[in-house]
């Protein structure tokens, strides 16, 4: 807590004078540039690896970046959270964000729950629940990189399955063929701290500048497709 602190301070003495006419003008109200789901894991910052100001990235954070798949009314969900369907609506349909990004990370502690035996918290294993799916598809189609670690193999699958899970949800359906909102799937790899970004091209995924001069800019990937 005291290195918070700490930090505080700090940020008072020699940020906060530099930032406070950018947060006078966020009192106004917000235009994010994308909405950024990805883990709480806190070797992830997406504010510093994309470098984006405040105001920039509306973001939403849970275990393993996970968006659970739409259910119908009357039906029971197996995560039965709410939270990611309410952030992305208002991201989409009120703050009219055009592009979402899924950013999945190296040695993520959610994926490799998938490949164990169940967690003895039961609201993991609730959470964790959807997520079955990735590796059922990852089984099937096998790595898009098989230098990487069976739970990073897992991990990069998963951030395009959560492209196919928000897809099922209508409204986002309904902007993504309409043109309107791209959805992206990235993965950061912390031992080199490097930023990749799946390119259906290379059916993997690639540095962020390389998937720039392949002309890319994905506004849907399925995983099924990409491995077949």
């Amino acid at each position: 807590m005291r290195s918070l602190l700490e930090g505080v301070k700090r940020y008072e003495t020699m940020k906060r004078p530099r930032y406070c006419s950018r947060f006078a003008a966020l009192a106004n109200g917000q235009e994010p540039l994308a909405l950024f789901i990805t883990c709480s894991d806190s070797r992830v910052v997406p504010s510093l690896i994309s470098l984006a100001d405040p105001g920039e990235l509306f973001v939403v954070r849970n275990v393993a970046n996970l968006v659970p798949p739409h259910v119908p009314n009357g039906e029971r969900g197996e995560s039965g959270d709410a939270s990611v369907a309410s952030a992305v609506w208002y991201a989409l349909e009120v703050l009219q964000i055009r592009d979402v990004v899924v950013c999945g990370h190296s040695g993520c502690g959610g994926v490799k729950a998938l490949l164990a035996p169940p967690p003895p918290s039961a609201a993991l294993q609730r959470w964790l629940a959807p997520a079955a799916s990735a590796v059922e598809a990852w089984r099937k189609h096998g790595p898009l990189d098989p230098s990487f670690a069976d739970h990073d193999q897992l991990s990069q699958i998963s951030a395009l399955i959560q492209l196919d899970n928000l897809m099922s949800h209508e409204h986002v359906r309904a902007r993504v063929d309409a043109g309107d909102v791209r959805l992206h799937a990235w993965w950061f790899d912390i031992p080199s701290a490097r930023l990749l970004a799946y390119s259906k091209a290379a059916g993997r995924y690639v540095s962020i500048m390389e998937a720039e001069d392949h002309g890319e800019a994905p506004s849907r990937v399925s995983i099924v497709n990409a491995a077949e």
